[in-house]
């Protein structure tokens, strides 16, 4: 067994042991290669072993989001310029959920639900941005005409004696401005929000992984707390806080030294992956390239399933259809980046 369990009155608590790093199964890396090249690239996702999923850098009259067919070898989509307009966008951050690609504005604060396989079947889809007001990098969609947003002032830490006590996620109404009557004397959004939301709603789940510390947990969609999993790293973050005559105060990291632990995942039928780091970022000091990740297999209650070893630092992931095999965005040495298949066989 890789983990362990204690009872809590509220919900099970189980640890990850250590040896899901050193007994992980060593994945077979190929790169993939395309037909044409795509200068303005970011980063890659992978839907359906078959439709590559760019996302573009910044820049004047390039779409944020290109669709291409990877076995007629043909464009398929561009989608969402740079710009203030109501289709357009200034910056993209993507998750991929089954067929379901989530797009965050983190300047505009809006959030794009893109399905693929309706792009696919209908050469005219469109679909606009909604704008949310929690101002969060992580939105996605909840019950009809809500979203659910990764909450900036889900923050507490001993050593400082802060708690501000507010739940992990807040319920966002489309039509409504969302106001916080809440006052919070610290700014905490840089230590709180980056994590990894995935639902599944068929199975009655909600997962979120931190961004900066080992744990995952697991939610019924009525936002119910079942089972927190810590590990199998012990981070310890270190906070400062900065004073600001013209805004609030901030809470940061230690300069140079963030910890890194979940920060990307995919999903299948019956499982979801996370890509883990458990580590400490020296910012300055070593390139972020050079840390190794793993990638973690759960069951949909939590469940560890199986651990993999990728060996390098990647940016992304995406599954295949028959999750055998996953798809990352790897760096090269001179920063470019390049798709990679990470094979268990």
């Amino acid at each position: 067994m890789y983990c362990s369990c204690t009872l809590d009155k509220n919900k099970d608590e189980f640890f990850l042991d250590k040896k899901i790093k050193s007994d992980a199964k060593i994945l077979h890396i190929d790169t993939i290669s395309f037909f044409k090249d795509l200068i303005y690239a970011r980063d890659f996702l992978v839907y359906q072993d078959s439709i590559l999923i760019v996302r573009n850098r910044k820049y004047t009259d390039v779409y944020f989001l290109e669709l291409y067919n990877l076995k007629q070898n043909c464009l398929l989509k561009q989608m969402f310029r740079l710009g203030n307009g109501p289709n357009e966008l200034l910056s993209a951050n993507f998750y991929l959920n089954k067929n379901t690609l989530t797009i965050i504005d983190v300047i505009q604060d809006k959030a794009v639900f893109v399905n693929i396989d309706s792009v696919l079947q209908n050469p005219s889809y469109k679909v606009s941005p909604i704008r949310y007001f929690p101002y969060s990098p992580i939105a996605v969609q909840y019950k009809e005409n809500q979203l659910l947003v990764e909450n900036p002032n889900c923050f507490k830490d001993k050593k400082l004696g802060i708690d501000y006590k507010a739940p992990r996620f807040i319920i966002h109404n489309i039509n409504d401005i969302y106001t916080d009557k809440n006052n919070y004397p610290y700014y905490t959004w840089n230590v709180t929000t980056s994590g990894q939301l995935i639902t599944n709603y068929h199975k009655n789940r909600i997962i979120y992984g931190e961004a900066n510390l080992p744990i995952v947990e697991i939610y019924d969609t009525n936002l119910n707390l079942l089972k927190k999993i810590q590990g199998p790293d012990n981070l310890q973050p270190n906070y400062r806080i900065i004073s600001n005559e013209d805004g609030p105060n901030e809470i940061l990291f230690k300069k140079g030294y963030i910890p890194y632990s979940y920060l990307s995942f995919c999903t299948g039928d019956n499982f979801f992956y996370l890509i883990y780091m458990g580590d400490y970022y020296l910012v300055g000091k070593k390139e972020l390239e050079e840390y190794p990740l793993w990638i973690f297999q759960f069951d949909w209650d939590g469940n560890f399933k199986d651990s993999y070893s990728i060996g390098r630092f990647v940016s992304n992931i995406s599954i295949s259809a028959d999750e055998n095999s996953f798809y990352a965005t790897a760096i090269s040495e001179d920063k470019t980046p390049f798709l990679i298949k990470l094979s268990k066989k």
